[in-house]
């Protein structure tokens, strides 16, 4: 089994077919996991909440990233050693400048191994790297795993904060983290 050491931490390139084909797979096995635990805690899924079916939400997630990346977003991946793409997650500027955590995902195939960690440690070095002291996350309360990464990686909760992504019907569901300057 290869550790999560093991795993190159790169920057995507979303003009790359190849990355771009990858990031759009990533984003829809996301989206049918998070419309899965969506629809088991709310009521609702995906299409009740964001009013459209998962394929045309991922095609507007993939145009949001492109239109997005690299002003004020970049997606990142960890690869293994032949340079498949085992997790994603991204970094995003809030509205007052803040870096956000976005849409950490690690394929099925390469869970146990810590591969979220190192997603979520990678990104915040990479946000500090960028001069950022603080960096927050949304995460929902199904998210147990997630929350248990993050609070590791020393994310504490706190009220939403402004340019969030979550309407208003999931804010009974939702979590905000930030973790603060050391």
């Amino acid at each position: 089994m290869t550790s999560a050491g093991e795993f190159s931490f790169v920057s995507a390139d979303l003009g790359q077919a190849g990355d771009l084909a990858v990031f759009r797979q990533l984003n829809d096995a996301y989206l049918a996991w998070m419309d899965g635990e969506l629809a088991r805690v709310t009521g609702k899924g995906l299409q009740d909440i964001v009013g459209m079916d998962r394929a045309r939400y991922v095609d507007l997630t993939m145009e949001v990233a492109l239109a997005a990346v690299p002003h004020t977003a970049q997606v990142y991946f960890l690869r293994d050693g032949s340079g498949r793409v085992a997790a994603m997650g991204g970094l995003r500027t809030l509205p007052d400048g803040t870096p956000e955590i976005v849409r950490i995902f690690t394929l099925p195939e390469f869970r146990g191994r810590g591969l979220g960690a190192r997603m979520v440690n990678e990104l915040v070095a990479q946000a500090e790297t960028d001069g950022h002291a603080v960096v927050r996350l949304d995460t929902g309360v199904f998210m147990r795993s997630a929350q248990k990464i993050y609070e590791a990686a020393g994310f504490r909760r706190r009220e939403p904060y402004p340019g969030a992504e979550p309407p208003e019907f999931l804010q009974p569901f939702w979590i905000y983290m930030e973790r603060p300057a050391a």
